[in-house]
């Protein structure tokens, strides 16, 4: 099997790569939160609880599974990689002075500590007057593992992270997909950690690979104009042609990325954010055709139904929130357009969507509770339509949903 094949958002998923939460999620206060990028702190046990509910499922429905705390203790273990690791991560927050006293923590210990952060020695005046308390911020971040890392094709892009908080995973990330043997050996499309500009930036909730010729891309908060050209033109160097369409998403808290307003459930069918998707106020869509390393054409779409239609996607639209337009900001909020979809057809999101799940119900989606394909009560069948229910109610106080939580590695073939 090929370590990277990820041709679709829907194909039969074989590899993909989780995090669980940890202690990360405590080292935060109410007054620190926002500099994490989160809106409120998280309750540990109640996050935990909800996301063994999310790994239940893919232990079952999924060949592997893997853990980024594991993965990047196995590549730990070469010392010439840990010594890179550590001087790309201290040089990047300021304290190479840790890096001698890093490299003597084996692995594991070390693998955990980039997840829990290092303390500040407050050992000089400006230290102890500084209010960070860490030397090394702590990662709350890293079980979204979906954004600073996506799987496109046969590569890898390493994502370019719009807020330095985050930038750790991506070293971390690029580690372990060059080094680590289930992951390594294909190369990058892009590695973001090497950006010459602030202004090039790309995150994974914004990049669905549709087809192999077929990219949508969200042009958000998150993901920049440059770094749209940047990732297209490389990407299609050795490409006769690729399409990209661009959706010019509002650069606000609600929409940092495409998949909190779209996403694909199947060949035929995808939720998504009315208002925005296919109502009075949807975003604009811009196709770039692509080929050799240019863009040929640039056109633009009063929506992205009708960009995608030129590409013979004609497309069922289930609402999040259903039809009730309150209900809709409500469940959008709380990550109602963000499913992960595991098979064509069958996928997993939060059951506190109440209205987003009625409305799988009525486009011909059975509503499965997570806890019955757990403990194998319900086992589905290959062309089922199901939507897994899982508890989800403070993992989606992180800001994300299921699609936002897995990274998918490699996914069979989808025939369209």
């Amino acid at each position: 099997m090929s370590k990277i094949s990820n041709y679709s958002e829907i194909g039969k998923l074989n590899t993909v790569i989780i995090h669980e939460p940890g202690p990360e999620m405590e080292n935060m206060t109410p007054e620190t939160a926002e500099e994490v990028l989160y809106d409120d702190i998280l309750t540990l046990d109640l996050a935990l609880k909800e996301h063994r509910q999310l790994s239940g499922v893919l232990n079952k429905v999924a060949d592997n599974v893997l853990e980024f705390s594991s993965l990047l203790t196995d590549v730990l273990q070469d010392d010439k990689v840990k010594l890179d690791v550590l001087q790309d991560v201290c040089k990047l927050h300021g304290h190479n002075e840790l890096v001698d006293d890093l490299m003597a923590l084996p692995a594991a210990q070390l693998s955990r500590q980039f997840f829990e952060g290092t303390l500040l020695n407050k050992d000089t005046l400006e230290r102890y007057l500084s209010p960070s308390r860490h030397a090394i911020p702590p990662l709350p971040n890293a079980f979204f593992t979906r954004d600073a890392v996506m799987c496109v094709y046969d590569k890898a892009v390493i994502g370019s992270m719009a807020h330095r908080v985050r930038l750790t995973e991506a070293l971390l990330l690029k580690a372990m997909f060059n080094n680590h043997e289930l992951l390594s050996g294909q190369g990058f499309h892009f590695d973001g950690t090497q950006r010459k500009s602030e202004e090039v930036t790309i995150e994974g909730g914004d990049l669905l690979v549709i087809r192999n010729d077929l990219l949508v891309i969200g042009f958000s908060e998150r993901t920049s104009a440059r770094a749209i050209d940047r990732i297209v033109t490389t990407m299609s160097q050795n490409m006769e042609k690729l399409d990209v369409v661009v959706v010019d998403l509002p650069k606000i808290r609600a929409t940092i990325h495409l998949d909190m307003i779209f996403t694909m459930l199947d060949t035929d069918t995808v939720m998504n954010f009315s208002p925005l998707i296919t109502g009075a106020g949807k975003c604009k869509a811009i196709h770039l055709a692509c080929g050799h390393g240019k863009i040929k054409k640039i056109t633009e779409y009063s929506g992205l139904p009708k960009a995608l239609r030129q590409f013979g996607l004609e497309l069922n639209f289930v609402n999040c929130g259903g039809d009730n337009a309150f209900a809709q900001e409500r469940e959008q909020w709380t990550s109602g357009a963000n499913f992960f979809t595991f098979a064509p057809g069958q996928i997993i999101g939060y059951k506190h969507n109440h209205g987003t799940m009625e409305a799988l119900n009525q486009a011909g989606f059975e509503i499965i509770d997570a806890k019955d394909i757990i403990t194998d009560k319900v086992v589905l069948k290959p062309g089922q339509k199901a939507a897994v229910a899982m508890d989800g109610s403070e993992l989606s106080r992180g800001g994300g949903g299921c699609r936002c939580m897995t990274m998918p590695v490699h996914r069979e073939a989808v025939n369209w």
